[in-house]
């Protein structure tokens, strides 16, 4: 026996063939890593400065808000000045010079207590405490004393009464302006926590010449407090300045420190930057933001080292990154040496699935032509009632350009005749073969065809529908269809000996396509032998009938009931227009139309099946009279309008709530205050429509809900009664149970030995 110890040459080149695609997978998927990895990098390069623009918007958006509530507080100090200006007590004291008068003293005791009460009613506002200045006295009314301005200044700053001049001087500068704020460092102890004086001139603030000034103790402690969210990190400061570019206050960072000195520098370093459109500028590693104030002539700069914002995630990204690097060449590993097989039969699975495809768009392409016949049957017999399905249908025809008018051409075709002298009957008249109507069709969309899209339902046997957009004036487009229309009649009857009779309607737009279409239908029905081709503008308007057909009481139905007001009217200015300004009907068969219209809108009336209301009474009643006018009929439908619309959103709501009850029915705390929260109804008016709608109180439908969950529950015999009934929503076992037995007559235990 001869054994042959070299592989067979197949074997050989299998096995060359399954390295080549191992090499060839194992290249594939590191391609296909190293790109996931780049997309990591660009993801996060991405993320990042999105976060950080996110950081800094919200930074600015906190900052904004703190301005704001500061603008805000200052103007309610100026709304307190000028309360004070109106207190007459307060003019007259401030207009007296002599201090000898007792009378002066009385009256500066009675202000004090006034002034307390202001304090009250304003004890909500960043100030400390407030005084008027009487310049006119050099006294000082506050809430707890009234003195001279010089024991006022010993007994709340410095009691040796240094730099008093000083402080003096702000008080009496700047008279001419009706607010300043000046910083108190200087006339502070050391260990007091630094201060403002919010000063504002009586006499230039109102109207009154109040020899006055009212001057607010505000703390930079409070300053800290209402920019408590703003971020400063160790070196970052918000500088005020004035419509004179000068330093008001400051607010610094834990390690920087601001002086009277460098608040000029920080106001000309900042100020001399450039700002973009969101006010912001990024300079030496700063972020800088700008507001202006919208109550005193400030601006306000947020000066903030960059490094603030926070970049530890650096470094999980780079391990995140990492560990990816090292799981993905594990993957591929295990994938080249383990999934080989199943690759390949997936290769399989996915060539089956790419011919499924295929097919099912060849389906779809197939059916197409169904859907375009059935939402044009649609839009011409104006079953489509809500903007929401005007729009799925224009936008699946491939008809949204919204510069497109419409005209409806409605054609009779049947075979050739010499006996027939007039217009066929579209039910009798008989095409020559099966093939008819594809050769009418072919040669229509040779003719009438739409950016290479025929437009075209068939309601009837040898009826055909054409919808025709076009951009041109209606004019032009009216003259170039007759001709496309006596040509397409000459080839259809030349060769094939059929004839063509077509009625056009008005032109119209998108949502009205429905009245072309009942215009095209009447004007086709005046057709003949000698006029193959009819607009409806040409037909001559009998006065002695008058124009309501049954498409038009069915549309203003289906109109009101769904609630659309502009359809309603549209209605109703095409029954006036064919009626009143076209026949000028008689006044007989005026009230006939009329009687039609309201026997239209009883229908109407009485498929509204809610709440009797006044508004539905008067309705009622005006419809039980004999007498209408068309404008009366017109607002009662646009009020049932209404009733339907209100209608309609109370159902969506019932709808939302009922989906709430079920998907959180196993909730323990679901009950009707907490469906009354999160709907935003009152509890009685939610128990009110649940109980309408549903026919069940909601306690009961809530029960049953859970019941019948538990009875499934216990059926499939997997958990305990007691699992059973917390899983289900009952904290309660006994309640649990005795629902349950008042339900189904058993216990639950004995309900599981049942089952």
């Amino acid at each position: 026996m001869r054994i042959n110890l070299n592989p067979p040459a197949d074997a050989t080149a299998k096995n060359e063939s399954t390295t080549f695609l191992m090499i060839r997978f194992a290249i594939t998927y590191s391609v296909f890593l190293l790109i996931i990895l780049l997309l990591m990098v660009h993801l996060h390069r991405v993320s990042t400065t999105r976060s950080e623009e996110d950081f800094w918007n919200q930074d600015q958006s906190t900052f904004e808000s703190a301005v704001s509530l500061l603008d805000n507080n200052f103007t309610t100090m100026d709304s307190i000045t000028r309360q004070l200006s109106m207190n007459t007590k307060l003019y007259r004291l401030a207009t007296m010079t002599s201090t000898d008068d007792n009378d002066f003293y009385l009256s500066g005791l009675a202000m004090k207590q006034s002034l307390a009460s202001y304090m009250y009613s304003y004890n909500e506002l960043p100030f400390s405490t407030y005084f008027v200045y009487l310049r006119n006295s050099g006294y000082i009314i506050s809430v707890n004393t009234f003195n001279s301005e010089q024991l006022y200044y010993i007994r709340n700053y410095l009691s040796s009464g240094a730099n008093f001049n000083e402080w003096h001087d702000l008080l009496n500068n700047n008279l001419t302006k009706d607010a300043a704020i000046y910083p108190l460092s200087d006339f502070m102890l050391p260990e007091s926590d630094n201060a403002y004086l919010y000063v504002l001139n009586m006499d230039v603030l109102t109207y009154k010449d109040i020899p006055a000034t009212v001057a607010f103790h505000i703390s930079e402690q409070t300053f800290r407090k209402i920019f408590n969210g703003v971020s400063l990190g160790d070196t970052g400061y918000i500088l005020a300045v004035d419509d004179q570019n000068q330093p008001v206050f400051s607010l610094c960072g834990d390690e920087f420190q601001s002086s009277e000195d460098n608040l000029s520098t920080l106001a000309e370093s900042v100020l001399s930057l450039s700002y973009d459109g969101n006010n912001t500028c990024i300079h030496d590693d700063t972020h800088i933001m700008r507001m202006a104030s919208k109550t005193n002539d400030w601006t306000f700069y947020l000066v903030q080292p960059e490094s603030i914002y926070p970049s530890d995630y650096q470094i999980i990204f780079l391990f995140i990154l990492f560990a990816a690097v090292v799981g993905g060449l594990i993957m591929i590993f295990i994938l080249v040496r383990n999934n080989m097989r199943p690759i390949l039969h997936l290769d399989g699975q996915l060539k089956e699935t790419l011919h499924a495809n295929t097919q099912l768009i060849e389906e779809a392409a197939a059916i197409r032509p169904v859907l375009y016949d059935n939402y044009l049957r649609q839009l011409m017999s104006g079953v489509i009632t809500t903007p929401d399905e005007f729009a799925f249908i224009q936008n699946y025809l491939h008809l949204e350009d919204s510069s497109l008018h419409y005209y409806v051409l409605y054609g009779v075709t049947y075979e050739n005749d010499p006996t027939i002298d007039t217009f066929p009957n579209e039910n009798t008249a008989s095409d020559s073969s099966e093939n008819a109507k594809d050769i009418i069709t072919n040669l229509l969309a040779r003719y009438f065809s739409y950016e290479n899209n025929l437009y075209l339902c068939s309601p009837k046997k040898h009826i055909y529908a054409l919808l025709i957009p076009f951009h041109e004036k209606p004019d032009e487009m009216l003259i170039s269809l007759q001709e496309k229309v006596l040509k397409f009649h000459s080839e259809l009857l030349e060769e094939y000996s059929i004839w063509f009779f077509a009625g056009i309607g008005l032109s119209c737009s998108f949502t009205n396509i429905w009245e072309s279409y009942q215009q095209a239908k009447d004007a086709a029905g005046y057709t003949s032998k000698n006029y193959i081709f009819l607009p409806y503008e040409m037909l001559k308007k009998d006065s002695h009938v008058y124009y309501y057909p049954a498409e038009f009481s069915t549309r203003l139905i289906r109109s009101i009931t769904g609630g659309n007001k502009t359809q309603v009217i549209e209605i109703f200015n095409l029954i006036h227009q064919e009626n009143i300004e076209e026949r000028s009907l008689p006044f007989q068969l005026l009230r006939f139309l009329l009687t039609d219209i309201r026997n239209t809108l009883l229908k109407a009336r009485f498929t509204y099946t809610g709440e009797s209301t006044p508004q539905i009474a008067e309705i009622d009643t005006i419809l039980s009279q004999d007498e209408l006018t068309f404008r009366l009929c017109e607002d009662i439908s646009i009020k049932l309008c209404d009733f339907f619309a209100s209608k309609s959103e109370k159902n969506n709501l019932i709808d939302s709530i009922v989906t709430y009850i079920r998907e959180n029915y196993k909730n323990p705390a679901l009950c009707l205050s907490k469906i009354s929260d999160e709907f935003h109804i009152s509890e009685s008016y939610f128990s009110h429509m649940f109980k309408e709608n549903m026919n069940v109180n909601f306690s009961v439908y809530l029960e049953d809900l859970r019941l019948t969950e538990a009875a499934h529950l216990i059926e499939k015999g997997e958990s305990g009664i007691n699992e059973i009934a917390l899983e289900v929503g009952y904290n309660n076992q006994t309640s649990f149970r005795r629902a349950f037995k008042k339900k189904y007559g058993v216990t639950p235990s004995s309900f599981g030995v049942q089952s």
